[in-house]
């Protein structure tokens, strides 16, 4: 570990963190909408919200009865608005005959071999359109502009002058920079809790998924309030330390930190026999 480390400070660590946000929200977004246009989605969920429409006429769902000189005309639409009062006013083979109808609806739809296809087409393309505009945006942000800018500066680094290092104080290079990104903030603190998330609404261990979900934020917040390095968990698996561009004096190689050591030390030597 390098011993005259510079760190960035809180200030300037939140304030590149906000600006960066804002940029990814806005690049996420529109790879979102691309990625959409790619798969068409749209025509997917148009065709999920028409084909109810069509079971319910296929089963007859509206349903006309005559009382007196006046038609009651429901849709199951309407009906499911309907308050007790305005219930109790419909005939009783009224209600019972579209009480039917609107079950054995309801049970035609989520048993429809086409509905349960679309359902689990949209479920997937959500998530494929999900994992990939969000791996594309961090490819992009935290990993490509990096790249160009040199010394793991983003968008907002580079305004607020803080940089990213080997915790070595040795310059980062291409392989580390894609660990931080691909697996410290790509793969384990977005993609795991938006699993377990998944996880969680559909069922499967709620304590487990809840625990992940709220042990992530923790650990960032223990290890930015008790680590020498205010490291995060991106960090900490990457081997590396946000720092104080201005101030920090980042090394290109251990060759060139350990020819920087020896000529202190021999000026210190040179010094020391006068």
């Amino acid at each position: 570990m390098i011993h005259d480390l510079q760190k960035a400070s809180l200030m300037k660590r939140f304030s590149a963190f906000l600006l960066d946000l804002v940029v990814f929200l806005m690049v996420f977004t529109g790879i979102m909408l691309l990625a959409s246009s790619v798969f068409d989605y749209s025509a997917y969920w148009e065709r999920y919200e028409t084909r109810p429409v069509e079971i319910e006429e296929e089963y007859k769902v509206k349903y006309e009865v005559k009382a007196l000189e006046d038609y009651y005309y429901i849709s199951y639409e309407e009906y499911l608005t309907m308050d007790e009062r305005e219930l109790n006013n419909l005939p009783t083979d009224v209600r019972t005959t579209f009480d039917a109808c609107y079950k054995a609806t309801q049970e035609a739809i989520f048993t429809d071999s086409e509905m349960i296809g679309l359902f689990e087409i949209l479920v997937n393309l959500s998530l494929a359109i999900l994992s990939i505009s969000l791996l594309i945006s961090f490819l992009l942000l935290e990993f490509l502009v990096p790249m160009l800018f040199k010394n793991g500066q983003t968008i907002g680094k580079k305004i607020f002058s803080i940089a990213v290092m080997r915790s070595d104080g040795v310059k980062i290079s291409s392989k580390i920079l894609f660990i931080r990104t691909v697996l410290g903030k790509f793969t384990v603190e977005t993609m795991l809790p938006i699993f377990m998330f998944l996880l969680l609404i559909i069922g499967f261990e709620p304590i487990v998924c809840i625990a992940v979900i709220l042990l992530i934020p923790l650990i960032q917040l223990v290890l930015m309030i008790t680590s020498r390095t205010r490291s995060l968990i991106h960090d900490n698996l990457s081997s590396t330390v946000v720092v104080d561009f201005q101030s920090q004096m980042i090394f290109e190689s251990v060759e060139a930190k350990q020819e920087y050591q020896l000529r202190l030390h021999k000026e210190a030597a040179d010094k020391a026999s006068y």
